[in-house]
């Protein structure tokens, strides 16, 4: 059995080699530092900058640990909160400098753990505040700053897409304005990103000012993927993305029509880990349309409906729900005849 150093050394050098990854992808430079006692209030904040790793920090119950940096203007920055030496229930808010609540986020994952990506256009410097909400004994934790640096610009054609440098990856964007050079009449923008591995991906994008599609190609504005118009963000859309190749990738996002167009988020998140399968699917007619149930994963997120023509496939997202039931509204068409539920784990 190995001792607890020997165990702390291999979390130590699993994260070096996660943030080496991250000095590939991004160009930040990445260091592992410690917390420093007292950080529980604003004026007390650890200093802390774009691509560190806090390792192994300890919060009193429902207090918090403050930290301070400047936050690059223009692209992405990620929060991640993760496992130490004990459990966790992390709950992060972000402040601006005067101290007022601009984001938050509580199980963003994994698990009990917290991830929130914002976008600012121009760079600000920003107080974190890390809250555990065990009361009981407190929890361990490490916390991640993944800051993107190439620049937002437009990407409103395929050849000019915004780079994507690290994973998960958020952004804030529009297509309002913008020309059309593939998928619906719709205004689109671009971002592009390259897989270092075989692995499987979770996009969501959210509108409240137009109904969304969003699309994965193998190459600029062809060898389509898959796509998906439906979404339980607003106005948006979820894409569940599986058995992508190490390769690059583009993704579109633009309206379901000529007048959706307007202002978007989206964020890309890999899905690192097995979700469970639900089961005992049936399908009953419901006032004459397909009405789909079947058992709940505790550990799913979401739920993603796929369709087909035949039982051996290919099968076709169709939709995403976060409940265990779902009705087609297309009905019993001979071209939607045979359905799939997968479990998504974020």
């Amino acid at each position: 059995m190995a001792s607890s150093n020997q165990t702390h050394a291999a979390k130590v050098a699993l994260i070096l080699f996660a943030l080496s990854m991250t000095i590939f992808s991004s160009s930040v430079l990445a260091r592992v530092v410690s917390e420093q006692e007292p950080n529980n209030s604003f004026a007390e904040a650890n200093e802390i900058e774009c691509g560190d790793t806090v390792l192994c920090a300890s919060s009193l119950p429902n207090q918090g640990d403050f930290f301070t940096l400047v936050v690059p203007g223009g692209d992405s920055t990620y929060f991640r909160t993760f496992a130490c030496e004990n459990d966790a229930n992390t709950f992060v808010l972000l402040y601006d400098s005067t101290y007022n609540l601009l984001a938050l986020n509580d199980d963003g994952g994994p698990g009990t753990y917290s991830s929130l990506g914002v976008f600012f256009p121009q760079e600000r410097r920003c107080y974190l505040q890390v809250v555990d909400s065990h009361n009981n004994p407190p929890g361990d934790y490490s916390l991640s700053v993944t800051c993107q640096f190439v620049g937002a610009g437009l990407h409103d054609l395929c050849s000019s897409a915004r780079q994507v440098t690290f994973f998960p990856y958020y952004d804030e964007s529009s297509t309002y304005g913008c020309g059309s050079e593939a998928g619906t009449a719709a205004p689109d923008v671009y971002y592009q990103l390259t897989l270092a591995t075989p692995g499987d991906l979770f996009i969501q994008v959210c509108s409240e000012f137009f109904d969304a599609r969003v699309q994965v190609l193998e190459s600029c504005v062809s060898g389509f993927l898959d796509d998906s118009q439906t979404g339980s963000c607003l106005q948006g859309a979820d894409l569940p993305v599986f058995g992508l190749q190490a390769q690059t990738y583009y993704i579109m996002v633009e309206g379901t029509a000529l007048n959706q167009y307007g202002d978007f988020s989206i964020e890309i998140l890999p899905l690192l880990e097995p979700c469970p399968e639900p089961s005992t699917l049936k399908i009953f007619d419901v006032g004459g349309l397909p009405f789909l149930d079947w058992e709940g994963v505790p550990e799913a997120d979401y739920y993603l409906i796929e369709q087909a023509t035949n039982g051996q496939g290919p099968y076709e997202a169709v939709a995403t729900t976060t409940e265990t039931f779902w009705q087609d509204p297309i009905g019993f068409s001979l071209s939607r005849r045979f359905y799939r539920i997968r479990s998504i784990c974020e």
